[in-house]
């Protein structure tokens, strides 16, 4: 799915609201991007319209399961060109964080699966045995599975 990098900051910005608070509204979206109320309504609608989130005007608004996995899919791409930026590159932290954010928008999904690839084999922090996809959760499943299996193992 081909989503705006406006589309993709609401995206995340409700998935992580949705992770701290009960109910997210089009209040607390509007503060935590600084825009208007009208707006944040503007681009919810435009997100309920592509199936991404449940919304009716004055109510909560929250994640389908088709945004949450869009919502992950981002996040996900970010972290990846982060490490790569910070950890790999050298850059300072901000800067990473900067161009994580403004390069993830621009890369294609086989593009970012070699990045990560690349990434956490140059690191050494696991194995991306199970034929990596940032489309497919079960591999993120996968390696959070096998990094707690490691961190236990490093524990005993």
């Amino acid at each position: 799915m081909n989503l705006s990098n406006v589309q993709e900051e609401y995206l995340k910005t409700i998935y992580i609201l949705q992770k701290k608070e009960d109910q997210v509204r089009v209040t607390d979206i509007a503060n935590k991007l600084h825009k208007t109320k009208p707006t944040v309504n503007y681009a919810i609608n435009n997100l309920k319209s592509e199936g991404l989130v449940d919304y009716e005007a004055y109510k909560n608004i929250s994640l389908t399961h088709k945004g949450e996995q869009e919502a992950k899919k981002i996040l996900e791409a970010y972290d990846i060109m982060y490490i790569f930026f910070y950890e790999i590159l050298g850059l300072d932290e901000k800067m990473a964080e900067k161009e994580a954010t403004k390069v993830k928008a621009t890369l294609e999904d086989e593009t970012l699966n070699k990045i990560a690839v690349y990434t956490h084999k140059t690191l050494g922090l696991y194995s991306l045995e199970c034929g990596y996809d940032i489309n497919k959760e079960k591999c993120i499943t996968c390696l959070r599975r096998r990094t707690r299996k490691t961190n236990a193992e490093n524990i005993i």
